[in-house]
């Protein structure tokens, strides 16, 4: 089926003449736990045609994690929304490049995150375990002796980043995540 493959080739050629980029997703940061793909859906409409959204949700509870992916069909409209910041549903939400660490403004943000009010039966793996529904672990660090806190690190920064400033509750104990990276130390 070659002459199938030489037209697609061409479609594709012609594309790249006028300065066609492709479109990436984006991830939208901030989200309001109550935000919808629908809401997602109709608010970024406004600004081109949508290919898709996706809000991220807990596997076991259904619910938001506060962020979600959208993608649209033309780069300009792809370039306008970054530019932005966004209210939807009553919240500043932003939009990125999920590997913004392509732009040399942009500090390479952290996959760690720093979780405070631990309990001293929380165990690495337990943590680890909860964790793991957000993104793939690569490492869960309990200070010893035992100072309330721990550090985990992500894979991937998004996921650290989408984590940041939120409330959790493991085992029963509300404990809460920022991010580990120390302020630029003015001391």
């Amino acid at each position: 089926n070659k002459r199938k493959m030489e037209e697609i080739d061409a479609a594709s050629a012609v594309k790249v003449k006028r300065g066609f980029q492709k479109t990436s997703d984006l991830i939208v940061l901030g989200l309001p736990w109550k935000t919808t793909e629908q809401d997602l859906k109709d608010y970024f409409t406004t600004f081109g045609e949508v290919i898709m959204v996706q809000v991220k949700r807990d596997a076991k509870t259904g619910n938001s994690k506060g962020f979600g992916f959208v993608r649209f069909t033309d780069y300009e409209t792809q370039t306008k929304v970054i530019a932005q910041r966004h209210m939807i549903d009553g919240r500043w939400c932003d939009c990125k490049l999920p590997n913004s660490k392509a732009c040399p403004d942009e500090p390479m943000r952290s996959r760690k995150i720093f979780v405070g009010r631990c309990t001293e039966d929380m165990t690495t793996d337990e943590l680890r375990q909860y964790f793991m529904q957000y993104g793939e672990v690569t490492d869960v660090f309990i200070p010893k002796p035992f100072r309330a806190f721990a550090f985990v690190t992500f894979a991937d920064d998004q996921v650290a980043q989408a984590l940041c400033g939120e409330d959790l509750i493991i085992k029963g104990i509300s404990v809460h995540i920022s991010n580990a990276e120390p302020k630029h130390n003015n001391s």
